[in-house]
């Protein structure tokens, strides 16, 4: 037992900085963006569309798990089974080894101002002003000669 214990130990004194070091995307080999290109994308591509299969059916009882508090199950559910093989599929940049990939923070500033919306503002004016509405002028109606008679 004295043994394996230190076989296990001496392991992982000599693995650990192997396993914690990852290449950089501009380190990564041409066999690996070769790799990446024709077996890692297709297979996160199914496995995003199996995901959204599964997050589609699994709603009803995503909604059941949403009613206690703290009514975050929808976000958890697609996470796992719709954002993160997606982001690692279409996000994630040739080469780069990280798995699951974190989308870094949005960099750049909106092209558009977000809307302020002012919930408690009333739709109508306090003092409307009254509106007149123009009567249109009324001609009497012409005659025939035959009403004379």
């Amino acid at each position: 037992m004295k043994k394996l214990i230190s076989l296990v130990i001496l392991l992982s004194l000599i693995s650990g900085p192997v396993m914690a070091r990852q290449p950089s995307v501009e380190e990564s080999g041409p066999g690996f963006v070769i790799l990446d290109v024709l077996l890692y994308r297709p297979v996160g591509l199914a496995v995003t569309i199996i995901g959204t299969g599964l997050f589609v059916g699994m709603s009803p009882l995503t909604a059941l798990a949403s009613i206690p508090e703290p009514h975050d199950a929808f976000a958890k559910t697609s996470k796992i089974l719709v954002l993160a093989p997606a982001a690692y599929t279409f996000i994630r940049p040739l080469g780069d080894r990280s798995a699951p990939y974190h989308v870094p923070p949005y960099k750049r500033k909106p092209v558009a101002a977000p809307i302020k919306v002012q919930a408690n503002k009333p739709a109508v004016a306090a003092n409307p002003q009254p509106i007149n509405p123009a009567i249109p002028a009324v001609q009497p109606p012409l005659q025939s000669p035959s009403a004379g008679m």
